[in-house]
């Protein structure tokens, strides 16, 4: 067997002058077959490494042609998602997690039903426990104190906690995670879903119910390693929370506090002044920072090595900027979404001291226009990604950002006025070379974007990965033209693109993996078409599509054998007993929504769970 394993990956390396290994195609025969099953792991894992991203996907059948390779591929694997239908099916996780004995990251944030406590302490009694550095338990009633405490136990090296969304959180939560994790270097418990009755508040104190200050205290005590932490939307925290941290937590660099109501600008400037290397502070909706002239208490010593400053929903003055271009902060990162008070001046000057910008967001200015972008666009030569969702601008502005900032990877302009006809023609004859950094581009919401302006935006983004036109209504058959101008896309949006029926009906395959048309008006013939092209597809999402039938559902499953999700709901003219032929016929499928939920049952939806594919509602 392990000679197939030889013939799989055709792969022979020539020594580089740094060291490394350049791999080169071959085609091996059965005598030079016989000389790789002497290349040493190490060699095996560089060739693993190669898949590149989507590595875990493509493990999962590497791993099935030989043992050693099977071995290899468990290794290799760091990080791993356990969901409910892991202990329906085992009743137990312990076999997977001595099959992966070197994870890092562990994800049990989807796990529900009772089964989270189960698993930590199972964690914890295992060879897992020794390696494990990243532990998300998010999405839960409560804290599981009892699991974390045994997993403590046995691990002081993990780094990473993450407990966002969860219902019940209380001061003593964050004192036992401090107790029992005192290395933590990263936590993470924002946006908490408290579901409080009167007679809770009649039997209990605040701090048993809610997040208080004493319970940040209790934290920043016990966690000096902290690095990061995000507090975001626990209403009770004041000023004096900052407090804490900074004092306590020597360390801390990232500091997430959006909307926390109770925190007001002079926490945030005390937190700057006494602590020494944030980096990244970001916060929404601070009460009285507009009555503030500068973040700093004090510009040559206050926040010298902020480099990243994120503010949402909220009123900036221009004093306020103007005193950040004064300072000697460097910035890299600035998010300014939604927030009013400020001028294109404000921008201008900022954006002129600090040139090396690599993230900038000023989604949703009503101020900015084509003329501003122009001129702010050449002091982006260093910027990668942009936002400039829900503003006024027009095509002129997309086509100068790819002209003036060459290192620009990801651009959003969601919902503005892209494409407008009376800007089309003008921008269409200037003379622009493609710009080969590019490779996300989020365009959804665009109601004037047209065919002709859409292939002229392609064609000069050839290295995009990602293109997202859901809700552009007057697209319909310039997809074919983008796919082939574009051939690295492998995620395309069409969502609510009710004019356009196919991605082109011609027989040159692509590389489309995640491919989302829900409610669009791709038919049967533009269906079976993504089934001749896209050998490599792992995702689609036709949900809400009138004009699929069950025909072309099942000529798609029955081409693409990578499928591992397909949702369906809302898809009126399907066969609702088909459901069980797509699972057996297609092994690889791991999600299926159907047309209706209500067309499996309970019986049923456990059958095929066993054969390897869940059935959701979603």
């Amino acid at each position: 067997m392990d000679q197939i394993c030889c013939y799989t990956l055709f792969y022979s390396y020539n020594c580089l002058d740094d060291g490394g290994f350049d791999p080169i195609p071959l085609k091996l025969d059965q005598k030079m077959a016989q000389s790789y099953e002497e290349l040493p792991e190490e060699i095996w894992e560089l060739i693993l490494d190669g898949l590149g991203d989507d590595r875990h996907s493509e493990l999962e059948s590497l791993s099935l042609v030989c043992k050693r390779l099977l071995a290899l591929t468990n290794r290799l694997r760091l990080r791993f998602t356990i969901v409910d239908q892991t202990y329906f099916i085992h009743g137990t996780i312990s076999p997977l997690i001595h099959r992966f004995r070197h994870l890092k990251t562990l994800d049990l944030s989807k796990l529900k039903h009772g089964y989270l406590e189960t698993a930590l302490h199972e964690v914890a009694r295992s060879s897992v426990a020794l390696n494990l550095e990243i532990l998300d338990i998010s999405n839960h009633d409560s804290i599981p104190i009892e699991g974390l405490k045994e997993l403590g136990l046995s691990n002081r090296k993990i780094k990473v906690l993450r407990c966002a969304n969860v219902i019940k959180l209380r001061d003593e939560d964050l004192i036992s995670i401090a107790k029992f994790h005192p290395d933590l270097e990263e936590l993470d418990v924002s946006f908490p879903r408290h579901k409080f009755t009167i007679s809770a508040f009649r039997n209990h104190s605040i701090s048993e119910l809610m997040i208080t200050d004493e319970g940040i205290q209790g934290l920043s005590s016990g966690l000096k390693n902290l690095t990061k932490i995000n507090i975001s939307m626990n209403h009770l925290l004041t000023d004096n929370s900052l407090s804490y941290l900074s004092l306590n937590c020597l360390r801390l660099q990232e500091v997430s506090f959006i909307d926390c109501t109770m925190i007001t600008m002079e926490g945030v400037r005390f937190m700057l002044h006494k602590s020494p290397n944030i980096t990244s502070i970001s916060m929404r909706l601070i009460s009285n920072l507009h009555r503030y002239s500068s973040l700093f208490i004090n510009p040559t010593t206050s926040g010298k090595t902020l480099s990243s400053l994120h503010f949402k929903d909220s009123d900036i003055s221009y004093e306020f900027l103007e005193a950040i271009t004064k300072s000697q902060i460097q910035l890299k990162s600035i998010s300014l979404s939604n927030c009013k008070g400020y001028t294109i001046d404000g921008i201008w000057n900022l954006l002129y001291r600090y040139q090396s910008l690599e993230f900038l967001d000023l989604s949703k200015n009503d101020s900015l226009s084509d003329t501003s972008i122009t001129g702010l666009s050449h002091y982006l030569h260093h910027l990668i990604t942009i936002k400039l969702n829900f503003c006024k601008l027009t095509s002129k502005s997309l086509f100068t950002l790819i002209k003036n900032c060459p290192s620009l990877e990801d651009i959003e302009m969601k919902n503005t006025d892209l494409g407008k006809e009376e800007e089309e023609d003008t921008v269409m004859g200037i003379v622009i070379h493609p710009n080969s950094s590019i490779r996300f581009l989020n365009l959804s919401g665009n109601a004037n974007l047209t065919d002709k302006c859409l292939i002229k935006i392609a064609s000069l983004c050839p290295n995009l990965k990602l293109l997202d036109v859901s809700s552009c209504s007057r697209i319909t058959s310039s997809i074919d033209e983008v796919l082939k101008v574009c051939p690295e896309i492998i995620h395309l949006g069409i969502e609510d693109c009710l004019g356009v029926k196919n991605i082109g009906l011609n027989n040159e395959p692509l590389r489309l993996k995640k491919v989302y048309m829900g409610k669009s008006g791709v038919n049967d013939e533009g269906l079976v078409g993504i089934g001749v092209r896209c050998n490599e597809l792992v995702k689609i999402d036709m949900r809400g599509c009138f004009h699929v039938t069950t025909s072309a559902v099942k000529y798609v499953v029955k081409k693409c054998e990578k499928l591992k999700e397909i949702n369906m709901m809302g898809c009126p003219n399907l066969h609702v007993y088909m459901v069980d032929w797509m699972v057996f016929s297609r092994p690889s499928l791991r999600k299926l929504v159907p047309p209706s939920y209500a067309v499996t049952s309970e019986h049923q939806r456990k059958l095929l769970l066993r054969h390897g594919c869940q059935i959701c509602d979603k």
